[in-house]
């Protein structure tokens, strides 16, 4: 879990188990590793900015090292340990997924049942029939097209409480289809996690806790709002102590742990879900967790997106051979989490660290691969190979596009040379011998169009290994009167408490034929193409997260994803 900076309606910026290497931990060696980390982690704090962390690497049924880097607690000099508590995030939605999966064990829950069955009270509004087909399992996959998140107090002295988002939700409508996209949502995992309340008759925690946290020996964990206690961290951004408010949506991103109790999770799926001479999950639902789910999903560009699991990430492009890593991130106000598990090599690694400029997920990246070398043996070698890629229509025209800021035009300059008009700025962009686009702008990503599932993308390659959708080509739909009488700027009524997402005034205006709402903070202007839907009611145009969500007038108040602004001039 993130907070977005701002931005309206911001994109906020994810098999089976195998039977395990024949190389045990007490016949590898670590030092070398040991050596290596301890000095790239001071020195990737440096270049990040990150105050502490703490780390972790799990062998088989072992922690064969963790450590501390830096400080808890900078100002009264207190150095980060393998038991310093930090906030875990978005880690908490694989112990959702898992609590799941054991009331599926004991016969309570069917995943691919309605959500309804489970939550009686769950209700949306759909522009796409019947929410029955929104279920556990596309909740868990984040595919159920229902709204990335709910702003309102998500990170507040006094938050909403997660088991009050059904009711608050009612007038909402979903983004999406069921199974159209890969978008992650906070909320649908908040409601899977109020399900799971119902279903199991325990408050979440309480049934979390019984079931997988204290099985696993997690004695210094829990699912609190808020971190506390002795060894809870302090949190920072630039180096700044900020606050770590308390965090309402729990089922999504409130566990509260250390490097030490989070590898017992590692140990636990290495064993196929046994830990301390203890079935915690069975092997059955560790193996269906570990299935992809999202194999014929258009829209996720045949997994070169993303490859989900229940509740897992599943990436194959970090260990030889397409060797299976599950892994999930996270992250709070300042807080930052990666796990990442390899039961074929029996390898895990945790990093939890203090600070919103660390990366987390890169350091255990290292951490994993250096392991895994020392452990086989083997040099790494990755697929590297650049798969060809070809151009389904020329890219100029009008696009939205959440990298780039908004609303971006596309202009043809010459043959084989473009030009990208984003937010005041020109971007010069070049053809290539195989109808792919570049920039030196763009740090090393290439773009091509594609007509896919009835929409024309522009998807962009990072080195060819991430694929991301840059961006989607709208043309403008009429304004009715009734959206033209609004425009002008607008101001935030329950402006959010925390410092990271607060809201400036936003300003409903008509360009080029389109009706955009727009921000400004500082140097970064945010804008979003609204598609209108009715008098009343308009949706923001794109695709993935935060997009196809609904804006609505009501009583003379704008509002999406909980927020409320008023007209002011």
């Amino acid at each position: 879990m993130k907070i977005g900076k701002i931005g309206l309606l911001t994109f906020i910026t994810a098999l089976l188990i195998g039977c395990g290497s024949s190389n045990s931990s007490e016949n590898t060696d670590y030092s070398y590793v040991e050596k290596f980390m301890d000095e790239y982690i001071p020195k990737h704090m440096r270049e990040h900015e990150t105050v502490g962390l703490s780390i972790a690497l799990i062998d088989n049924k072992k922690i064969v090292w963790q450590k501390g880097f830096g400080y808890a607690d900078k100002m009264n000099n207190i150095e980060a340990t393998p038991k310093t508590r930090y906030r875990a995030g978005s880690i908490t939605k694989l112990f959702t997924g898992m609590a799941t999966m054991k009331l599926v064990e004991e016969g309570k829950m069917d995943i691919d049942t309605p959500l309804k069955t489970y939550l009686p009270e769950f209700s949306i509004k759909s522009r796409f029939g019947s929410t029955d087909n929104i279920t556990p399992r596309n909740i868990m996959t984040h595919h159920s097209g229902l709204p990335a998140d709910w702003e309102d107090r998500m990170f507040d002295e006094n938050p909403l409480p997660y088991n009050q988002l059904v009711d608050v939700i009612k007038d909402s409508f979903v983004a999406y289809e069921p199974n159209k996209i890969f978008s992650y949502s906070n909320l649908g995992v908040s409601l899977l996690g109020s399900a799971i309340e119902e279903t199991s008759g325990e408050l979440y925690a309480d049934y979390v806790t019984r079931v997988l946290i204290d099985p696993m020996g997690m004695y210094n964990s829990d699912l609190e709002m808020e971190l506390s206690g002795d060894m809870a961290s302090k949190a920072y951004t630039q180096n700044k102590e900020v606050r770590e408010y308390p965090l309402g949506s729990v089922p999504a991103g409130a566990l509260n742990t250390t490097v030490t109790d989070l590898s017992q999770l590692a140990i636990m799926v290495n064993n196929q879900g046994n830990i301390n001479d203890k079935q915690v999950i069975t092997s059955d639902s560790l193996k269906k967790m570990f299935i992809i789910q999202n194999r014929d999903v258009k829209l996720d560009l045949n997994m070169k997106i993303v490859k989900i699991g229940l509740a897992w990430f599943i990436k194959t492009d970090i260990l030889p051979d397409n060797e299976a890593v599950y892994q999930h991130d996270g992250d709070t106000i300042a807080h930052g989490a990666s796990f990442m598990v390899a039961p074929d090599s029996k390898l895990g690694v945790v990093v939890l660290t203090n600070s919103s400029n660390a990366n987390a997920e890169e350091i255990a990246t290292t951490l994993l691969q250096k392991a895994w070398e020392t452990k086989t043996g083997k040099k790494l070698l990755l697929d590297t190979t650049n798969e060809k890629v070809n151009s389904d229509f020329s890219i100029e025209g009008t696009y939205i596009s959440s990298i780039l800021g908004g609303k971006i035009n596309i202009i043809k300059d010459s043959n084989r040379t473009y030009s990208i008009e984003a937010s005041g700025e020109s971007i010069p962009l070049t053809k290539t011998n195989h109808g792919t686009y570049i920039s030196v702008y763009l740090e090393g990503l290439e773009l091509y169009t594609q007509h896919i599932d009835g929409e024309d993308i522009i998807v962009g390659r990072i080195e060819n290994k991430q694929t991301i959708i840059v961006a989607v080509k709208v043309v403008p739909h009429p304004i009715p009167n009734a959206w033209k009488n609004r425009l002008g700027k607008y101001t935030i009524i329950n402006q959010q408490e925390t410092e990271s997402s607060q809201y400036p005034d936003i300003f409903l205006i008509i360009e080029d034929g389109f009706l955009l709402l727009k921000s400004v903070l500082g140097e970064e202007e945010s804008t979003d193409i609204l598609r209108v839907i009715n008098d009343d009611e308009a949706i923001n145009e794109g695709l993935g997260r935060g997009k196809r969500e609904t804006v609505n007038f009501k009583d003379g108040v704008l509002n999406f994803s909980g927020l409320k602004f008023k007209y002011s001039q």
